[in-house]
């Protein structure tokens, strides 16, 4: 357990390392970025409105764009392979929800999937060594949605993959596309929208997902949006209620079967993103701002930025920021 001497210091490391605030990155003003995932700690890809991606790998001076397609979709999912190989999400109903890929650095795109009818996809994630890939969406007539690729080619239906039906008007928050994760050969999914906020978790080889119900603030437009998988066993998780900033508890841990409610960050509002570092720091942002807890048993948040922040993906040292407006940022640790 780290003592309060040592979370002092590194709280006082962290803000001398960072007492600028996070560097500014150029990107287009015009674009709303809500996607960001680094394979790498140069490359980073970044999506967002207008139909719009971008990649750096220059740790974000240059950036090369791409449009997967002429409709104005918004794509507020992207994992990153390499610097060669993306997949991107795009949400909405009426056939908006689609699911491309790139094996080019994003000169061309592929698409895998597109939802149909009342569809809303939120999230995705991709296990980087298999390619096996589990997407969410909010469940319609009393039936999960939930994707399954074996190899991010063909993905189907896979509404049993549940052991519980869903509840009334359960499905997820787009706020970041961190409502579903694998880390550590575990699968973890968030909840939102329904009477209680629920946790699914799997083995990797395991086949269905268990449902947990969590503390998190629950009900319409409340819920998990980001979930972060040590293993089956171990999950932080973050959320809130969009439409009433001030319920509690947004920020939890899930071990051997307990819930605690860890430290809560100075930031007003539902949480959007939970990213944890390789250093076992925790980032949480959401259009307050950005704030790092320097272990899950701290108690002291610092601030990073107050701006309009909607994600964050860090790989070893660097993290990379996104948000509306066109804000992107690096900082690093």
């Amino acid at each position: 357990m780290i003592t309060s001497m040592m979370t002092s210091t590194m709280i006082a490391l962290l803000a001398n390392s960072t007492a600028s605030g996070l560097q500014p990155l150029p990107s287009r003003p015009d674009v709303n970025w809500i996607g960001v995932s680094s394979p790498s700690p140069e490359v980073v890809w970044i999506s967002g409105s207008k139909a719009t991606i971008a990649r750096s790998i220059d740790s974000g001076k240059t950036w090369s764009y791409s449009q997967p397609s002429n409709t104005a979709l918004e794509f507020r999912d992207i994992e990153a392979l390499d610097t060669q190989h993306a997949f991107a999400l795009s949400i909405g109903k009426n056939g908006n929800s689609r699911i491309y890929y790139t094996n080019n650095g994003g000169s061309s795109w592929q698409l895998r999937y597109r939802a149909g009818g009342e569809q809303f996809l939120n999230c995705f994630a991709v296990a980087p060594k298999t390619n096996e890939a589990w997407g969410y969406g909010d469940s319609i007539d009393g039936q999960w949605d939930l994707l399954r690729a074996t190899d991010g080619r063909n993905w189907l239906s896979s509404s049993n993959a549940i052991d519980s039906p869903p509840q009334s008007a359960e499905g997820g928050l787009a706020a970041s596309g961190g409502c579903v994760r694998y880390t550590e050969g575990a699968w973890a999914m968030g909840t939102a929208n329904a009477s209680t906020a629920r946790l699914l978790v799997k083995r990797s080889f395991g086949i269905r997902f268990k449902a947990i119900d969590t503390p998190i603030a629950a009900g319409p437009s409340a819920g998990i949006a980001s979930v972060w998988p040590f293993s089956h066993e171990h999950v932080v998780m973050v959320g809130g209620d969009l439409n009433h900033p001030e319920r509690r508890p947004r920020i939890v841990e899930y071990k051997d079967d307990n819930f605690t409610a860890l430290a809560e960050p100075p930031l007003e509002g539902a949480l959007y993103s939970l990213t944890i570092t390789d250093q076992q720091q925790l980032i949480v942002t959401n259009p307050s701002g950005a704030a790092l807890l320097p272990s899950i048993s701290a108690s002291e948040w610092l601030t990073l930025s107050e701006a309009n922040i909607w994600n964050a993906s860090c790989n070893a040292d660097e993290c990379y920021f996104v948000g509306k407006d066109g804000f992107t940022a690096r900082l690093a640790l």
